[in-house]
């Protein structure tokens, strides 16, 4: 899903450090309260993404402070939203991460382009909405709750920090896809998100492109955080979405991929549908991120077991092509000579979809 967040004046002095190379970055493990915010509101409005219940005495603590407010005007506002305009999912993240404080009120940071935010707020009258979520941050004294947390969410970053990041390995990025990382990349830990993860973008203007993660907070009974290597492809799913899906916005791709891209979703429809992908393009930039995900784990020694596994989940959710897929980028793997990136590759990947509707159709034709 494409997704983002961060903001300097908002983010406590709780930020792990995790020196790699996407570039020979530093990649900032991390707590927003802007995130938190706007997760926290969406819960609020009923947002089934955003009531998972995962977070134990998070949650109980967040219910006890906030459900008395679920009244309150912005509450009734984002239930609007999310009814009238489709704001849900990655919609909420992506203005989470664009959101800033300033002079006592809401502001949205200034971009390098005006059509970077989710195409969902298009219709919605931004200066209304900051207006009523500063009254929401104001009269629930949400700054309060934020800071009183503090060492929840640092347990949180510890967690994720030694459980996850220290098994990824960052220089996969540079050598699979042929060119350094252009942006700066950085994770964002949704404590109210539960299993919810998504992969937003932003670009202030005159700085660099940032890509964030937003990946899902869960405790056991006992209230530690249940993060281990089973949470390493979300993020580097959530990643690859910075080097792939940027190639289909090149216009001949998009051209040549159109009616594949529109015949994969018409035939899995209901599925897709279900994971919130709505158009073909999203289809055919997720199938090509859970596919290198895969490629991920082959060439970082993964179990057949594990490797196994991960294509089975992809199937269920109907990503039917993902194993055809996987073995064509694996020879692009294989042909780094012809092929030294990915962008000189698409052209096969094109191909690749086309015949693989072909083929379907052709199985499906059962009237000679």
């Amino acid at each position: 899903m494409k997704q983002a967040f961060i903001f300097k004046s908002y983010i406590i002095a709780i930020c792990f450090f995790i020196t790699g190379n996407l570039k020979a970055q530093t990649i900032e493990v991390e707590v927003n309260e802007n995130v938190e915010l706007m997760s926290i509101l969406s819960r609020m409005a009923g947002f089934p993404e955003y009531s998972m219940d995962l977070g134990g005495q998070y949650i109980t603590d967040m219910d006890s402070c906030f459900r008395k407010h679920r009244s309150h005007p912005t509450v009734s506002y984002m239930k609007d939203l999310r009814k009238k305009h489709g704001i849900s999912f990655d919609a909420v993240m992506d203005m989470a991460i664009r959101l800033q404080r300033k002079n006592d009120g809401f502001q949205l940071i200034e971009e390098e382009k005006d059509d970077l935010l989710d195409k969902r707020w298009d219709t919605v009258n931004k200066e209304e909405f900051l207006s009523l979520l500063e009254k929401f941050y104001q009269d629930t004294e949400f700054h309060t709750f934020f800071i009183d947390h503090t060492f929840l969410y640092q347990e949180g970053i510890k967690a994720y920090k030694e459980k996850v990041m220290n098994g990824f390995n960052q220089d996969w990025y540079s050598k699979f896809y042929g060119k350094e990382a252009q942006e700066k990349f950085g994770i964002i830990i949704g404590f109210c998100n539960g299993g919810g993860n998504y992969g937003i973008d932003r670009h202030r203007k005159g700085e660099i492109k940032e890509v964030y993660a937003v990946v899902g907070y869960y405790v056991n009974k006992e209230g530690i955080p249940q993060y281990n290597a089973d949470y390493l492809p979300t993020l580097i799913h959530e990643f690859n979405h910075s080097f792939i899906n940027y190639l289909l916005d090149m216009e001949d791709n998009r051209e040549a991929m159109k009616e594949a891209g529109e015949t994969l979703l018409a035939s899995s429809f209901w599925a897709m549908n279900k994971q919130a992908y709505s158009n073909w393009e999203t289809v055919v930039n997720e199938s090509l991120v859970r596919a290198a995900v895969i490629c991920y784990m082959l060439d970082n020694g993964y179990s057949k077991e594990d490797v196994r596994k991960e294509m089975n989940e992809q199937l269920q959710r109907n990503f039917r092509w993902i194993p055809g897929l996987v073995r064509t980028l694996r020879k692009y793997e294989q042909d780094r000579h012809l092929y030294p990136n990915l962008e000189s590759f698409y052209p096969q990947i094109i191909r690749f979809f086309h015949e693989y509707i072909a083929k379907e159709e052709k199985d499906l034709d059962i009237i000679s």
